[in-house]
This record gives C-alpha cells, sequence and structure tokens, in this order.
C-alpha cells in the first residue's frame, strides 16, 4: 500500500514539474515575444509618423498649387474678357488697298485704317452674339508687311497711283492708329511672308488672343503655317481677311471662315511690274555701246530703244512731248533723255538715239546733270583737250584721284590720265576740271555748249556704271558690273 501511495505522489510531482516547466517557457516566450512586438511598434509609429510629416509637406504644397492655378485662370479670364487681343495680319503684296482710297493719300490711308477697324469690330460683336456671350472691346493689333520698293513700282506701272501718293497713304495709316503698323520688310518674296508664318505661330497661342485675322489667302506658301496652327487645335482663332476674290487652291480647301470688307482691297490681280527686266530682255538685240569720244554716239535709232507700251515705260506722248513716269529714274526710261540735248548742245539732232522730246522739270535737269558726272568725258579720256572746257556735262577727272584703288588694276572707267589731282587754272576752277595731265585749254570758243553748269553739278556716287563713256540708260556688261560690285 505504502509503496502504491508512494509511486503516486512520485508521479503527481513529475506532472507538476512538467507543468511548471512549461509555464515557465510559455512565460519565457511570452515576454520575448511582447518585447520583439513592443520593438516593431515603436518602429511602425516612427514610420508612421514620418510619412504623415511627408503627406502634411505634399498636403500643403497641393494647396499651394491649387491656390496658383485658380490665380492663374483667374488672370486668363480676365485677359479673354476684359481686354481680348484680336491680331490681323495682312500681306500687302497680295491684299491691295483699293486704287481709290491710295489715291486719296494722307487721308485714303486714315479711311483705310477706319473701315479696318469698324470691319473686324462688327465682326466681333457677331460672333459674340452668335455664341451668347457678352460683346467686348478688344485691342485690335494690326500690321502689314510688304516690299514696299516692288510694290510701289508696280502701282506706278499699272498707273493706281504715284509714289508720292503711296507714301502719304502709307503715312496716314501708320498714323490712323498706335497698334496699326505698314512695315516695309525688304525686297524679295520671302521677307514678308516669313515674317507673317513666325507672327502667325507665335501670338496665336497666346490665350488673351482671342481671334486671328489673316490677309493672304492669295499664297499657297502659307498652308504649311495654317495647317500647323489647325493641329494645334487653334484653327478656331483665325479668319481669313479676303483681298482677291479668289483664294489660292490649297487655302482654299482648309475651309476657314472669311471676312470680305466692301470697298477696301483689290478683288482682281494686277499684272505685276516688270520694267526691270527690261533691258535685260532686249539686250540680246542690242549691241552694247562703249564710244570713246562724241562722234561715236551718232548711230542709227534701234527699234529696242524705241518707246513701248510695257510698264516703266515713258509716258505717252503729247503735243508738246512726252511726259517722265513719276518715280522712274530718269535713266531707266525706254530711251534715256538725252544728257547732252538737256545740259549742253546735241548736234546729232533728230538721228540722236537718245529723247530730245522729254518735258522736264528743273528737279530732271539736276538729275541729268548728276548721273552725267558719274561719266569720264571722251576726250579727256583719250589725253585729248576738251573743247567745252568748264561747260563740259561730263567728269574731267576720277573722283579717287591717284588713290584708285580700280586704276591699279585697269578696271577703272576714267583712263590713267583722269587719275591726277585736279588742278585749279583762271579758266577751270569747278571740280569737273582737267585732270592734271590734260592740257585742256579756256574753253572761249564752245560749239556744243548752250547751258553752263554750276560747280555743284560734280557730285559722284558709287553706283553700277557701264563701260566708258556710255551714257545712263544703256544696259552694262556683265564683267563691269562685277568689278563695280567690289566698290568699297
Amino acid at each position: 500500500m505504502d509503496d502504491l501511495e508512494d509511486g503516486s505522489a512520485t508521479t503527481e510531482y513529475d506532472q507538476w514539474e512538467r507543468l511548471l516547466n512549461e509555464q515557465t517557457g510559455l512565460f519565457r516566450r511570452t515576454t520575448t515575444r511582447n518585447k520583439e512586438l513592443a520593438a516593431k511598434v515603436e518602429e511602425l509609429e516612427r514610420e508612421v509618423s514620418v510619412w504623415k510629416i511627408a503627406h502634411k509637406a505634399v498636403e500643403d504644397e497641393k494647396n499651394n498649387l491649387n491656390k496658383a492655378v485658380s490665380k492663374l485662370e483667374r488672370n486668363i479670364g480676365s485677359l479673354k474678357e476684359d481686354n481680348p487681343l484680336i491680331l490681323c495680319l495682312i500681306d500687302g503684296d497680295g491684299n491691295i488697298f483699293s486704287p481709290l482710297l491710295i489715291r486719296e493719300g494722307l487721308a485714303g490711308g486714315r479711311h483705310a485704317a477706319k473701315l479696318l477697324t469698324q470691319g473686324l469690330t462688327e465682326h466681333m460683336a457677331s460672333l459674340d452674339l452668335s455664341l451668347g456671350r457678352p460683346s467686348g472691346r478688344g485691342e485690335i493689333w494690326l500690321t502689314i508687311y510688304c516690299n514696299k520698293k516692288g510694290l510701289t513700282e508696280t502701282l506706278i506701272a499699272n498707273e493706281i497711283c504715284t509714289a508720292e501718293q503711296f507714301d502719304q497713304f502709307i503715312m496716314g495709316f501708320n498714323q490712323a492708329a498706335p497698334l496699326f503698323s505698314f512695315v516695309d520688310a525688304g525686297v524679295g518674296k520671302e521677307a514678308a511672308d516669313s515674317k507673317i508664318k513666325e507672327c502667325l505661330r507665335v501670338f496665336t497661342r497666346f490665350p488673351q488672343t482671342s481671334r486671328v485675322f489673316f490677309g493672304g489667302a492669295h499664297d499657297n506658301g502659307y498652308t504649311s503655317t495654317l495647317n500647323y496652327l489647325a493641329n494645334e487645335g487653334l484653327h478656331h482663332k483665325l479668319t481669313i481677311l479676303r483681298g482677291y476674290r479668289d483664294f489660292a487652291p490649297e487655302v482654299k480647301s482648309l475651309n476657314l471662315p472669311f471676312l470680305d470688307i466692301h470697298g477696301l482691297f483689290m478683288t482682281e490681280k494686277i499684272p505685276t511690274n516688270n520694267f526691270k527686266k527690261q533691258p535685260n530682255m532686249q539686250s540680246n538685240h542690242i549691241n552694247p555701246v562703249q564710244p570713246l569720244d562724241f562722234d561715236k554716239f551718232k548711230t542709227k535709232t534701234s527699234p529696242a530703244l524705241q518707246s513701248q507700251d510695257i510698264p516703266g515705260s515713258p509716258g505717252k506722248k503729247t503735243e508738246k512731248g512726252r511726259r517722265p513716269t513719276p518715280g522712274l529714274p530718269l535713266h531707266k526710261h525706254r530711251p534715256p533723255p538725252c544728257n547732252f540735248f538737256y545740259l549742253a548742245n546735241c548736234k546729232h539732232g533728230d538721228k540722236c538715239r537718245y529723247a530730245h522730246d522729254y518735258i522736264v522739270t528743273p528737279e530732271h535737269i539736276a538729275e541729268l546733270r548728276k548721273n552725267a558726272k558719274k561719266w569720264p568725258c571722251p576726250e579727256l579720256n583719250r589725253n585729248h583737250p576738251c573743247l567745252m572746257g568748264n561747260d563740259c556735262p561730263m567728269a574731267h577727272h576720277c573722283p579717287h584721284g591717284p588713290k584708285c584703288i580700280y586704276a591699279k588694276t585697269g578696271k577703272c572707267k576714267f583712263s590713267k590720265f583722269m587719275h591726277g589731282a585736279p588742278k585749279a587754272s583762271p579758266n577751270d576752277t569747278t571740280e569737273a576740271s582737267t585732270a592734271a595731265r590734260s592740257p585742256s585749254p579756256a574753253s572761249t570758243t564752245n560749239p556744243y555748249a548752250d547751258t553752263p553748269l554750276s560747280p555743284s553739278d560734280s557730285a559722284y556716287d558709287d553706283v553700277p556704271v557701264a563701260p566708258f563713256g556710255a551714257p545712263p540708260g544703256l544696259p552694262k556688261p556683265p564683267a563691269m558690273a562685277k568689278s563695280r560690285s567690289r566698290s568699297p
């Protein structure tokens, strides 16, 4: 019995000891796990704190950006609604104003600006009404780019206006409004085109630009720029300002809306001025004249040099004679006026190849004198005395004197005898006096001259010239043109 009791007591003790050990191990594991979890919680709390700080910074930045966007939207809305910009770009070489306006000069320019302002504002008012928005007064920024020289020559050649009338028209247009400009882009087709294309590309994208009026639908060259604006989603801002009745085919295919202001522009194209090409066209039928003295001027009149009904030719003959074409230099008329007839005495009479029947003014005489002084005297050019003396309309010495760089290369139209410094004498005191090596006598007897020249008539400007002794108006050979192109 005692043994059984002892055995059961031992077993029970062992069980309690095992349970105690298990409980102790459990407590230890629980304590260790609690420590690990506490450390993890502390780490997570630090991480959450960092994210909270970052989140707060992002929220603050977002709020600031929202405020900036709201401010920009208010500013843009203010620009669009309060003071929108209406941009108008016109190619003046294609959209040509009405002849009636141009002939009015200063008043015509102001009237043209007024018609443009009224037409654009009325069109914008109709658009606002159709869109159901309040009509606002926008700022009109209008610029016309053109080749003024070529356009003036074309207008003169087609007898639309004079050069003075066109200059006055441009002045009146520029003075009509502060943002209205008539700009001379210079010679060349791309001069005006490139400026208009760049202005279209840049200013159409501005948010304050509510509408762009483009006056250049006559030229297919603008198609690429208009397509670019359409691809950028800006085609809704574009309106064609109609000039000629017919649009260029490629521009017409874009189906852009257009505005037609009655009585403002020409509706039909006019012939371009091509009088500058006439000398080259005629040069195939004219042998270059290189006279060394006055006797060589005496040749039969060439039909190619006679007056023709071509743009740039002299005006029609009247009972008293022909009138020079306004704005066209005298030496570019066909035929040009005779220098000796108007300045001295032409001994060729009716057989002279140059015209004697122009009705000239004192300004024309001054122009003839200035042009004549650009050519060497044929007699002195051969180292012979000039019988005309001071009355000779031609130059008696090279304006560059001994320092002439063309004399050293043999390309100067003045001979070596005419490159000495001019010497004053009792009978020859003008700048047109005989060169140092030229034994020019006093002009006691002058069978040729009947009109004396003033000392101021020896003015010289370095311009392209023809061979020795060739009067103004004759075409110059390529070799001479090339040598003169290197003039300093």
